[in-house]
């Protein structure tokens, strides 16, 4: 079963590519190029070369040989092929996205219901529609590529089988492994070594990845703050997070640091201990934000409490008013209306019931 597509699909997509060995050299190329700076400013999600490039060989497979259209793989599909998690192949399609290399054409969706019964009826068991994408050459960047370096990257031969590193595999490990003493001591491997302790990821408090979070996008911190993972900043924070700290006290902190005459360097070489020490000019119980959420929180209480008066006292002068001409008249409009409506309905009652008793007559008689 297939979505019927409109003819201007690709009306907006540039011209198409000229091959797809050209197309996966010319990413690789672009890679190289802006990486660093779009990962350095944190617009670009990590991924590492190799990664990229088996991401780019499986994704230019799945595309027309000729013009790099009507390329749909899953995700599923691209995280079984490239042996990567579905997440890395996500953050793959992004950053090509950034780079002008993948254009979207067709949004993919799930299934309506009478498309799911029209597909069942064809022992057609998918349960939605892939993304339809067009792999161009980004017309943005083709003045940084030059022939020359395509070259040489096209001597590498892409259309190879795909290489394989060290990454976050998305199929299962075996269970089997071979340890150096397996090898010295020449016996098969006979399963995985219990003796070692198996190695979990640390759990941190919610408050502490909050506050980790709420500091990684608060542009007001240094660079090398917001670089740092969201789990070892949360390790730093957590003491202060505890004691409700929130990233304005935090970067208020920071600021005491810089009033005292101490410099802040941009660079440190471990992060997680120099951050320590600059929060630790600050006690861990005293949060320097405090006085200041707490005088807000003084004045919305008279705002509020001013608000309560002021409502207390219209309603003081609505009730003295209550005897007043005005009042009287509409009280007795109001009274008049409701009489005629309650005569109305009475009327309406009589009627239906003496309709309904002449039927009953005419059917007796009958």
């Amino acid at each position: 079963m297939r979505l019927e597509q409109p003819e201007d699909l690709y009306a907006d997509v540039p011209s198409c590519w000229w091959s797809r060995r050209r197309w996966v050299a010319y990413s690789m190329a672009l890679y190289d190029l802006l990486y660093a700076e779009l990962r350095a400013t944190l617009r670009a999600p990590s991924v590492s070369r190799n990664t990229f490039q088996a991401w780019a060989i499986a994704e230019s497979k799945c595309a027309d040989l000729d013009t790099g259209r009507e390329c749909r793989p899953s995700v599923r599909h691209l995280s079984e092929r490239i042996e990567r998690h579905p997440r890395t192949v996500k953050r793959c399609r992004e950053l090509a996205r950034l780079l002008d290399l993948r254009q979207v054409v067709f949004t993919g969706r799930h299934r309506t219901k009478l498309e799911r019964l029209a597909s069942y009826d064809r022992e057609d068991r998918s349960r939605g529609w892939a993304a339809v994408a067009a792999l161009i050459e980004s017309p943005s960047y083709a003045y940084l590529v030059d022939n020359s370096t395509l070259e040489s990257l096209l001597e590498q031969d892409f259309v190879t089988p795909l290489p394989r590193s060290g990454g976050s595999l998305f199929l299962s490990r075996q269970n089997s492994v071979t340890s150096t003493k397996n090898v010295i001591e020449r016996r098969a491997p006979r399963g995985r070594d219990k003796k070692v302790r198996p190695k979990t990821c640390r759990a941190y408090d919610e408050r502490a990845l909050l506050l980790a979070s709420q500091v990684k996008r608060d542009e007001r911190f240094p660079l090398w703050i917001r670089q740092m993972p969201r789990q070892g900043l949360a390790a730093v924070l957590t003491k202060r997070a505890l004691n409700g700290w929130t990233a304005d006290d935090v970067y208020l902190a920071l600021n005491e640091v810089l009033i005292a005459g101490k410099r802040i360097f941009g660079n440190p070489t471990d992060p997680y201990a120099y951050l320590g020490w600059l929060l630790n000019h600050t006690p861990v119980n005293e949060p320097p934000a405090l006085l200041d959420r707490a005088r807000e929180v003084a004045q919305d209480e008279a705002r509020r409490a001013a608000q309560r008066e002021t409502w207390k006292q219209m309603r003081a002068k609505a009730i003295a008013a209550a005897d007043s001409p005005a009042r009287a008249a509409a009280m007795a409009k109001a009274a008049e209306l409701g009489r005629r409506a309650v005569g109305t309905a009475a009327a309406r009652h009589q009627s239906v019931e003496a309709a309904r008793r002449e039927l009953a007559r005419q059917a007796r008689e009958d």
